[in-house]
C-alpha cells in the first residue's frame, strides 16, 4: 500500500499524518503547551478619566493563549474593560460595572488566542488622579516554528 501508512515512501517523515474519515492529510501544527503566562501591571499614579494598562506583546514564534483576567483599583469604584488588541482590532472581551474600589475582581474562564503583535490591555474609567490600579492575566504559552 502506498501513501503516508508506508514509511518507507519519501514523504512520510514530514510532519504528522491524520486520516480525516475520507482520505489521509498532513496535520497541521501540533497545538502544545510551552510555557505558563502570568503577567501583572500596575499604575501606582492613575491620570484622571481613563486609563490603560497593557501587557507584553506577543513576540514572534509563540502564540498565548490566555485564560483569565482580574482587575483591581484600591482607590475608586471603576467600570473596567478586559481588551483583546490586535495591530488592525481591539476588541472588548470582558466588562466589568463599578468594580468596588480596593477589590480584586476576576474573569469567567477565557480562551483567547493571541499571535505574534497582538497583547492584551485593562481599560479602566473613571480613575481619579492618584488612582493605584492592577490588571494580570494568566494562560499559557506555545511555541510555533
Amino acid at each position: 500500500m502506498s501513501g503516508v501508512t508506508n514509511p518507507t515512501e519519501e514523504y512520510f517523515k514530514d510532519g504528522g499524518w491524520g486520516h480525516d474519515g475520507a482520505r489521509w492529510r498532513k496535520d497541521n501544527l501540533t497545538w502544545g503547551y510551552y510555557d505558563h503566562l502570568a503577567e501583572q501591571q500596575v499604575n501606582l499614579a492613575a491620570g484622571a478619566g481613563n486609563n490603560i494598562l497593557a501587557f507584553t506583546v506577543v513576540p514572534a514564534g509563540e502564540v498565548w493563549v490566555v485564560t483569565g483576567v482580574s482587575v483591581l483599583n484600591v482607590n475608586t469604584s471603576v467600570d473596567v474593560d478586559a481588551r483583546f488588541n490586535t495591530p488592525a482590532v481591539n476588541v472588548v472581551v470582558y466588562h466589568w460595572a463599578a468594580i468596588p474600589l480596593a477589590t480584586w475582581v476576576s474573569s469567567l474562564p477565557l480562551n483567547i488566542v493571541l499571535k505574534a503583535g497582538d497583547n492584551m490591555q485593562a481599560w479602566f474609567n473613571p480613575c481619579v488622579a492618584g488612582d493605584d490600579i492592577y490588571a494580570a492575566i494568566w494562560g499559557y504559552k506555545m511555541k510555533v516554528a
